[in-house]
């Protein structure tokens, strides 16, 4: 989760400032903070970047973030202030020290600092825990292909399951636990192991035996997201050919403060 964050917010922000024409770029001098930040309920505050975007200055120089240091932020939940300290070894990134203090769920975070004699913030909601996450086999068996074998047309399918009566965004994170890969197919010569969904209001997924790629132990996180977050996602359809600003809940500064909730299940692929 971590790095889907950065990445999205990576190509977004990059994207943000320069158009496909080799002839035609587009930048700006304009120095604002870039936050990202995400809090997960019965977790410390310990994910919180400050970078500003360093633009391009020609085709063979592309723009980066370069880590703004020496900030005052703060977290705010009601009337508790907690203020944040910068790693001593990740310039740029920021965390609340007391370890035993755990971010709660179903509660308004808000984050504040000055930049550039400007006021910078934004709000968050941690949402609760997925509720009745279920689903309905735990246990694939999976016939081998080998060289000259025709082709299994069994399917098996398990429903992933959620209760989702307010209508929030939910994503699945389906990944391979085995650091050892064994193809089900003797075709199969990649080494994908993980299948992430698109952030979504649905209570539902369908995972068949014909996305199952290797044997062994498999692991399901679902993911619940705030809006803040599917906005962001849905940025990165935006092209280099089709600009439009990306999308952020931060106020005098770009990318995103948010929240997300989690549970994990688990399920096997073993051989005929």
């Amino acid at each position: 989760m971590k790095n889907t964050i950065i990445n999205i917010l990576l190509i977004i922000t990059l994207l943000s400032f320069y158009a496909c024409d080799d002839n035609d770029y587009i930048f700006t001098e304009e120095d604002f903070p870039i936050v990202e930040a995400y809090l997960i309920p019965g977790k410390p505050i310990n994910h919180v970047k400050l970078s500003k975007l360093i633009p391009f200055l020609s085709k063979d120089t592309l723009s980066y973030a370069e880590p703004i240091s020496n900030l005052n932020i703060r977290i705010l939940l009601g009337n508790n202030t907690y203020e944040l300290v910068e790693k001593i070894d990740s310039a740029g990134w920021y965390y609340f020290p007391d370890t035993k203090m755990l971010v709660a769920e179903n509660q308004e975070y808000s984050i504040e600092l000055t930049y550039n004699e400007k006021r910078v913030s934004a709000r968050t909601f941690t949402p609760e825990k997925p509720v009745n996450f279920e689903l309905s086999q735990n246990l694939f068996y999976i016939e081998r292909m080998e060289e000259g074998d025709m082709p299994t047309f069994d399917v098996q399918t398990c429903e992933v399951t959620w209760d989702n009566p307010d209508g929030s965004y939910y994503y699945l994170n389906i990944e391979l636990m085995d650091t050892v890969i064994d193809p089900v197919n003797y075709m199969i010569t990649d080494t994908i192991t993980q299948t992430l969904t698109s952030p979504v209001i649905s209570d539902v997924y369908n995972i068949t035996s014909r996305n199952m790629r290797y044997y062994g132990t498999y692991r399901v996180i679902l993911y619940k997201v705030n809006e803040e977050y599917a906005y962001l996602y849905s940025t990165t359809s935006t092209t280099s050919q089709s600009l439009t600003d990306p999308y952020t809940n931060v106020e005098n500064g770009k990318g995103i403060f948010t929240a997300f909730n989690t549970d994990t299940l688990f399920f096997e692929v073993k051989e005929y």
